[in-house]
């Protein structure tokens, strides 16, 4: 099992350090585009799913799972998807708010 996220930008660095103090999961960085991935034996998940599942799946602590299973909820999913896609678009801008660099976005 791995989680993917896009190597380079700060944000998602960050990011990808936070999830791992969440959760019991290996990241690695890619060349993504768009979404983090997370590959789990024959399965894959992006965006804001790939992120609840490794939540769900693999948190450390009950609430973190918790939250995982809400990110998962399927009625939500819009509003998740949403939220992921604003902050993917803008993740150049977010690198220098939590102290890292910005990214190029291709």
């Amino acid at each position: 099992m791995a989680f993917y996220y896009d190597g380079d930008c700060g944000f998602c660095q960050w990011s990808a350090r936070k999830l791992t103090g969440l959760a019991d999961v290996e990241v690695k960085p890619a060349r993504l585009d768009d979404f983090a991935v997370y590959e789990n034996g024959d399965s894959k998940e992006l965006g804001h799913k790939a992120i609840g599942a490794v939540l769900k799946q693999h948190g450390r602590a009950r609430w973190s799972r918790a939250a995982g299973t809400v990110l998962l909820f399927r009625p939500l999913s819009p509003l998740f998807a949403g939220a992921y896609r604003l902050v993917a678009i803008n993740r150049h801008k977010l690198g220098p708010l939590v102290g890292e660099e910005s990214c190029a976005i291709r």
